[in-house]
């Protein structure tokens, strides 16, 4: 018969038996699923990269001015007589604005013709006499002292026709004035005048500006001027002809920052011809730089590429795992980079789950 301490000591070791053999069953399980977890394949997306023309574009929103916008101003003063033009006319070159009472300056035009009609006919006179004195002095029939008489009248009337000469020019110039012109051809985009209101020198009449050329302004960041350049094409949409592109170039490239605080400078692209004829001065145009281009280059999505110790690197499957391959990037056109070294055309590029990915790491795609 069994005593109380054996009967102990054997229930003591079939516990130590039974928990032995607990621990072995949760350990084989725990490890299968982790043997199980690390076999199972990351469910990805994958892309091949392409061989395609690529190009690099600097956008930015700017403001549609004139190439030419010229505020004309009255030269003269008086009461406005006429107003030949309506806001939205096309004018040409030296086409009559606004038309201020010219009856006083034409009557001084006509005074001053009358007085440079006098001065020439004294003049003529003053040198017949001076030519004809000179004459008779070789022969003595007139003193020195008479021949310089007839000289100095003769400078005289020049002097004097000399001035009314000029005062003619002035009173025309000041009857000139009562037209006030067109200083360019182009379009009339204000009228601020009305017939019957007075006009001093110095006062605005119209603004004409210059449709058949127009500048869009642009702010270029600092990170992107240096990709832009004279002549380099661009690519304009406005919210007045959805679906439409319009075409210009690259006009200016501002070398000294636009703001207090630097980081942006100016940009100007011109628009020339029947495109320009779309655009209207003060609109907000969409403007897209054509900085720079590469032709059958290999491309990538944006998505596919990941850092790898600040290196970019993509993911490349073979044969089901992916492969953690450094690359060289070029520029980049959009949602794509250019890929100038690491990778082939064709080759399987994780596009999406490289987050869950490590180099080897084993996946799965359709």
């Amino acid at each position: 018969m069994l005593t109380r301490k054996t009967f102990l000591a054997f229930a003591a070791t079939i516990a130590v038996v039974v928990a032995a053999a607990l621990f072995m069953a949760l350990t084989s399980g725990q490890t299968q699923a982790d043997a199980s977890g690390a076999t199972k394949p990351v469910a990805v997306e994958v892309s091949a990269a392409v061989q395609d023309d690529l190009i690099e574009y600097v956008s930015a929103v700017g403001t549609v001015t004139a190439m030419r916008d010229v505020m004309v101003s009255s030269e003269t003063g008086g009461r406005i007589t006429a107003v030949p033009v309506r806001v939205g006319d096309v004018v040409r070159r030296g086409q009559t604005l606004v038309q201020v009472d010219d009856e006083l300056r034409a009557i001084a035009v006509d005074q001053a013709k009358a007085q440079l009609q006098a001065a020439e006919t004294n003049l003529k006179k003053a040198k017949r006499d001076f030519e004809r004195s000179e004459t008779l002095s070789r022969s003595g029939d007139v003193a020195d002292v008479e021949l310089e008489g007839y000289r100095l009248a003769y400078h005289s009337s020049e002097a004097q026709y000399t001035a009314a000469s000029a005062a003619l020019k002035l009173a025309q110039r000041q009857y000139d004035d009562t037209k006030i012109k067109a200083p360019i051809a182009g379009i009339v985009a204000l009228r601020k005048v009305e017939v019957g209101e007075m006009v001093s020198p110095g006062r605005e009449v119209a603004n004409i500006v210059d449709l058949s050329s127009v500048r869009v302004k642009l702010s270029i960041a600092e990170e992107e001027i240096g990709k832009v350049r004279l002549g380099q094409p661009a690519t304009l949409r406005v919210d007045s002809r959805p679906g439409e592109t319009i075409h210009g170039t690259v006009y200016t490239v501002g070398s000294k920052t636009e703001t207090t605080t630097g980081h942006s400078y100016p940009v100007e692209v011109i628009v020339r011809g029947k495109e320009a004829a779309q655009l209207r001065s003060g609109m907000f145009a969409r403007t897209d730089i054509h900085a720079r281009s590469a032709k059958g280059a290999i491309a990538v999505a944006k998505e596919s590429v990941v850092s790898s110790d600040s290196r970019p690197a993509v993911f490349v499957v073979e044969n089901g795992i992916a492969r953690l391959r450094p690359v060289t990037l070029g520029i980049r056109a959009g949602d794509r980079y250019q890929v100038l070294s690491g990778l082939q055309a064709g080759e399987l590029v994780v596009s999406f789950g490289q987050k869950s990915l490590k180099d080897g790491s084993a996946v799965q795609y359709k």
